[in-house]
C-alpha cells in the first residue's frame, strides 16, 4: 500500500507518547473492527493488524515529530547526534594483563575478545567495547573504566558511549559476534555488550546499551519472539517495555535475573536465561 504512511501520519499529533489506538482502519486489509492497533513512540508509529489473514505490522518513522503527508525525510534525520570517540588513534590491542582480567571477571574466551574487537585505550586507560552492527562493522565504542586496570584517578563516570558511522540502516544497538543473524525468530535483549556476548553463545542476542529498546531496533524486532533480560533493579522497567511494545512482537516475555549475564558462569546462563526462553 503505497500511501499507508500518509494515511497513518495524522496519528502522530493525535496520540500521546506511548498511547495506542484501535479506532483506525487497517490500510492493508481495509478492515475497521478494532483489530488494527497503532502506538506512538519516540520517533514514529508502530502498527499491527491482528487479523490472521492480514497480520501486517511495522514502523512508520517521523521527522522529529513533524509529519508531512506528501514527503518523508530520511529516518537518519531523527537520529540523535552524539560525540565521536576523541582518542580513536589511542585504541590498541589488549595486553596479557587486560586479557586475563576480562577472562577471569566475565568468563570471556580469547576468541570472543578477538571476534568482538575488544581493545584498550592507552589515553584514557579504559577497556574499549566496540558497538557492532550485524555484519560486524564498528558503529561506535563503549569506553569502560576498571580500577584494576587503570592508574588514573576515577572521574566518577564508569562508562561512556560514543557513536560513529551512524546511518539510517542501523538499529542503535550492539550485536555480539555471530556467523549469521536472522537464523531464527528469537531475540534475547540485554543491557550491556559483555552480557550480550555471553548470551550469544546459546541464542541470538543484542545489547540495548540502556534499559529501554531504541526505536530503530523495533524495525528489527517486529514479529519476533523477544525475551527481555534485565536484572532485578530494572524489572519494573522491563515490564513497562513489555506492556508498551509486546503487541508488535510474535511473543514477549520478561526473564528476571539476580545478576547480569556477564557475571554468571555458563551453567547459570543456561539455567537462569536460556532454559526459560519460551518460543511460540
Amino acid at each position: 500500500m503505497a500511501n499507508y504512511k500518509a494515511q497513518l501520519s495524522h496519528l502522530n499529533s493525535e496520540l500521546e507518547l506511548g498511547e495506542t489506538t484501535r479506532d483506525v482502519q487497517c490500510p492493508f486489509c481495509l478492515k475497521q473492527n478494532g483489530d488494527f492497533a497503532v502506538t506512538r513512540v519516540d520517533d514514529g508509529l508502530l502498527y499491527k493488524c491482528f487479523r490472521v489473514a492480514c497480520d501486517s505490522r511495522g514502523f512508520v518513522p517521523s521527522n522529529l515529530g513533524e509529519w508531512n503527508s506528501r514527503e518523508f525525510l530520511p529516518f537518519s534525520s531523527s537520529v540523535r547526534k552524539t560525540e565521536e570517540y576523541p582518542y580513536e588513534s589511542h585504541i590498541i590491542k589488549l595486553n596479557e594483563k587486560q586479557i586475563k582480567f576480562l577472562k577471569d571477571k566475565f568468563y570471556l574466551t580469547h576468541e570472543e575478545l578477538l571476534f568482538n574487537k575488544i581493545k584498550w585505550c592507552s589515553k584514557t586507560e579504559r577497556i574499549i567495547y566496540p558497538i557492532l552492527s550485524k555484519n560486524g562493522n564498528t558503529k561506535g565504542y563503549v569506553s569502560r573504566y576498571y580500577k584494576e586496570l587503570s592508574n588514573k584517578i576515577y572521574d566518577g563516570v564508569k562508562s561512556r558511549t560514543y557513536w560513529i558511522n551512524r546511518d539510517n540502516n542501523y538499529y542503535n544497538v550492539s550485536f555480539p559476534y555471530l556467523e549469521d543473524y536472522g537464523a531464527d525468530e528469537t531475540f534475547v535483549l540485554v543491557e550491556d555488550i559483555v552480557s550480550s556476548i555471553r548470551v550469544a553463545r546459546y541464542a541470538q542476542c543484542i545489547a540495548l546499551l540502556s534499559n529501554s529498546i531504541p526505536t530503530n531496533a523495533m524495525k528489527l524486532l517486529v514479529g519476533k519472539n523477544v525475551s527481555i533480560v534485565l536484572d532485578n533493579d530494572a524489572i519494573a522497567h522491563a515490564l513497562k517495555i513489555k506492556k508498551r511494545y509486546s503487541l508488535f512482537f510474535k511473543s514477549c516475555q520478561v526473564i528476571p535475573i539476580d545478576k547480569d549475564p556477564k557475571n554468571m558462569n555458563d551453567d547459570e546462563v543456561r539455567k537462569n536465561i536460556i532454559a526459560n526462553i519460551k518460543i511460540i
